[in-house]
């Protein structure tokens, strides 16, 4: 006999489907908070201003030096993410409808990581896409300022191509390299009525996701990304290349990179150097160890979705 379908039946499936959402939406784990700064959203797009143009403090003598942060900005457009899944009539009607509990918890997790996946895709195109600089977001020639407050250029990239690419980043400040912006964010919504038209027309009952929000580039000067290798040496190097790195009037921003984002790939060789007191000399060569010079500098985090 099949299972009479009633709305006090169908409040309790939605009610389970909902539970299972929820429950892994606020529990799955994320690793973009790591290295993004995250934003609220009050519109279709927010407008940030160039905080990298702040010069230093400077000593109070005659008037304040005013520095206006709405000469040059950039926008993060919001855009809309869904996720949808059809229950048959015959699956309720037939005492089948724990299957999709799963699914939702599956629907659940998988928004609670989208995030992850949005800033991942950011972070590929970033030796291919222009910032408010006019340069790619990371890039051989940034324009940034010597000691004395001259104009330079500056690379928070390198790229012989050696091997899988590396991310050092100093997430010690407010600001962060990366910005996560949410406008709305994701919520399981259904249409289980037997009266609306999905049930009617094509005899399911429909549940689904929806959210609004957007990743951005955020300040270029605190990410250094590169192909090299991953050795002591390379690392060292590209911490350097970043403490050079300077404010309009001269001053040293004071970039101190703490962790390395890496594909799966380069996670053990990561831990080994973040770990261990003896090292591979040459990652080649992994019989001979050395003495580690970069223990305990920067922590690794596995950013899967630069697989």
């Amino acid at each position: 006999m099949a299972t009479v379908i009633t709305a006090s039946l169908l409040g309790s499936i939605n009610n389970g489907l909902t539970l299972a959402f929820n429950t892994q939406l606020y529990e799955a784990a994320s690793v973009f908070r790591r290295f993004t700064f995250e934003a609220p959203s009050d519109g279709s797009a927010e407008v940030y201003p160039r905080l990298d143009m702040l010069r230093g403090l400077r000593e109070f003598i005659g008037p304040r030096e005013v520095q206006s942060l709405t000469q040059a900005s950039f926008t993060i457009t919001n855009r809309t993410f869904e996720q949808t899944i059809g229950v048959k009539r015959e699956d309720i009607e037939d005492d089948r409808f724990g299957i999709y509990n799963p699914i939702a918890a599956e629907m659940g997790q998988a928004a609670a990581r989208f995030p992850d996946l949005l800033v991942s895709q950011l972070v590929k195109l970033g030796t291919t896409t222009k910032i408010y600089d006019g340069q790619n977001f990371f890039d051989l020639a940034h324009p940034n300022f010597d000691a004395n407050g001259n104009p330079i250029t500056v690379a928070n990239v390198s790229n012989p191509n050696q091997g899988p690419g590396w991310y050092l980043i100093d997430n010690s400040r407010v600001l962060k390299p990366f910005i996560f912006q949410s406008r709305v964010p994701f919520s399981l919504n259904s249409r289980f009525s037997p009266e609306d038209p999905s049930v009617f027309d094509n005899d399911e009952f429909l549940w689904g996701t929806r959210g609004r929000c957007n990743a951005g580039f955020g300040l270029w000067q605190l990410a250094y990304y590169s192909t090299a290798t991953l050795t002591p040496a390379a690392l060292i190097a590209a911490r350097t290349a970043m403490a050079l790195i300077r404010r309009p009037d001269g001053t040293p921003m004071g970039i101190t990179p703490n962790i390395l984002v890496v594909p799966s790939a380069l996670y053990p060789r990561a831990m080994a150097y973040y770990k261990n007191n003896l090292i591979a000399n040459d990652p080649s060569a992994p019989t001979t160890l050395v003495e580690n010079d970069v223990i305990g500098m920067f922590e690794p985090i596995e950013f899967k979705w630069l697989n």
